[in-house]
């Protein structure tokens, strides 16, 4: 007898079963989510290492410069753009267990750099490596997740991927403060490298298998991953679905530009996608978490940075963590918007504070801070990325994931570019407002415009965009 049949889905032991049918589910998300714990720990990776470099201790030869440390900092989302179009045909091409694999193997490199080669030159190299690591883990892994959960489980599993990095900024920052330069990349380096062995005994994604025409091992997967026999009607029901899936992806012409802009329903999930991911890297927290330091400092308040940071990371986690835990309950919609209208809040209190001042409330701008934070990890940070990876077809996920995380590094890279230069000419306040008004005009096209896909199959998606009435809200 099938789960379905034998459990009814309301009780106590339906829910137990439930999850205990998903543990292999979890297990495989968690680990394959291991990259992007590294990226995590990269991108925080100069609060606790940049001054140390720069200080009279530096473990290089001299003391590395503030130019030195910039180009360090920029060559990561750069190189993360280059590596996009690679890890997208690599994906497709080669599949997503070895392309998954290649982003430790990558990282494992960086690491190993940074180790044993402590010059300007080589640690930007370093960081040029981590920056295409840290492309596949936004085009690779997210598609990954998706393709191994079950409807029930996929928006808490797909939020794992900014939970875990979230979690990455932490541990570096934790570390950083209590271990030695070497120490630190020596614990880095066995996180990555120990990956590239684990992973090797992870299943290849069902759909992928079902690609390249291997229909019985696609069947054993995903007879594992839901914990039943392979005989059992949720594996025969779901590997039917795949393959209905599969004979639409070959009846599709080849993947253009013009396939793209004539498919309405790819086109308008990618205008979806790209337009979350602006908002959530031009809703100004990534700057914020930047400069979160001279907010405090003005406040009154004085803390150390890497205390600071790692406050700043706990927020993050928490609400990351939150949504991990709730996405299946509140949808995707609801904690967007209610996290995009939160930010939109603290920018313009932390907007007006700069313009008008105030010596007897400079407990605001902690406090606007603090919620902001806290709200773009329960929405604006993990939600996009779980949308990305729910609403294209199997044919057109990679690249359309690619070109969406393209635009996302580069978005990144013009708010570090421009933020100090427009605070400096016009002021923070005008900065601040700018953040406010992107989050606000947020809040209503996720409202209007983006399709709730909680519990949804990709078929209801697409629906959703080929039907001019809506089939579902």
């Amino acid at each position: 007898m099938s789960r379905n049949q034998s459990i009814q889905p309301g009780s106590m032991d339906g829910r137990r079963e439930n999850m205990t049918s998903a543990r292999n589910q979890i297990f495989t998300a968690l680990l394959a989510t291991i990259p992007t714990f590294t990226y995590g720990i990269q991108i925080g990776w100069l609060s606790p290492m940049g001054p140390l470099l720069k200080s009279a201790n530096t473990p290089a030869r001299v003391p590395v410069t503030d130019n030195a440390i910039s180009w360090m900092a920029a060559a990561l989302p750069l190189a993360a753009i280059c590596g996009i179009p690679f890890f997208s045909y690599a994906s497709d091409r080669f599949g997503r267990k070895i392309c998954i694999i290649g982003v430790s193997f990558l990282s494992s490199i960086s690491w190993t750099i940074k180790l044993t080669l402590v010059t300007p030159a080589a640690l930007t190299v370093a960081r040029v490596i981590a920056g295409l690591a840290a492309s596949g883990c936004f085009v690779v892994v997210p598609v990954y997740v998706k393709e191994i959960s079950e409807d029930s489980w996929r928006g808490a599993l797909a939020s794992l991927t900014m939970t875990v990095c979230k979690l990455g900024v932490i541990f570096v920052y934790a570390v950083g403060m209590s271990v030695s330069y070497v120490g630190n990349q020596a614990i880095y380096l066995a996180v990555a490298a120990s990956h590239v062995l684990l992973f090797c005994f992870m299943p290849e994604s069902p759909n992928y298998m079902l690609k390249n025409g291997n229909e019985k091992k696609a069947a054993k997967t995903i007879a594992w991953l839901r914990s039943v026999h392979k005989s059992d009607k949720i594996v025969i029901d779901e590997l039917a679905k795949l393959k209905t899936d599969r004979c639409l992806y070959e009846a599709m012409p080849r993947v253009t530009v013009m396939s793209v802009v004539r498919d309405k329903a790819t086109f308008s999930a990618l205008r979806v996608t790209l337009v979350l991911m602006g908002m959530q890297t031009l809703s100004g927290c990534f700057a914020l978490m930047n400069y979160a330091a001279d907010v405090f400092k003005r406040a009154g308040t004085e803390w150390s940075p890497n205390t600071l940071a790692l406050f700043m990371g706990s927020l993050q986690l928490a609400g990351s963590f939150f949504t991990t835990m709730s996405i299946e309950k509140f949808g995707r919609k609801l904690p967007l918007a209610c996290s995009s209208l939160l930010v939109s809040i603290c920018m313009t209190t932390l907007a007006t504070y700069f313009l008008i001042g105030g010596e007897s409330v400079r407990w605001l701008p902690v406090l606007a801070v603090c919620v902001c934070i806290l709200a773009y990890g329960a929405g604006l940070a993990p939600v996009p990325m779980v949308v990305m990876a729910e609403v294209f077809t199997f044919q057109m996920r990679a690249r359309m994931a690619g070109a969406s995380m393209a635009f996302s590094f580069f978005c990144s890279s013009m708010t570090v570019l421009f933020y100090t230069p427009v605070a400096n000419e016009f002021g923070e306040y005008v900065v601040f407002y700018t953040f406010a008004a992107v989050t606000l005009l947020g809040v209503f096209y996720t409202v209007f415009c983006v399709p709730e896909t909680k519990g949804k199959s990709l078929d209801e998606i697409q629906r959703y965009w080929k039907k001019p009435e809506p089939v579902f809200v």
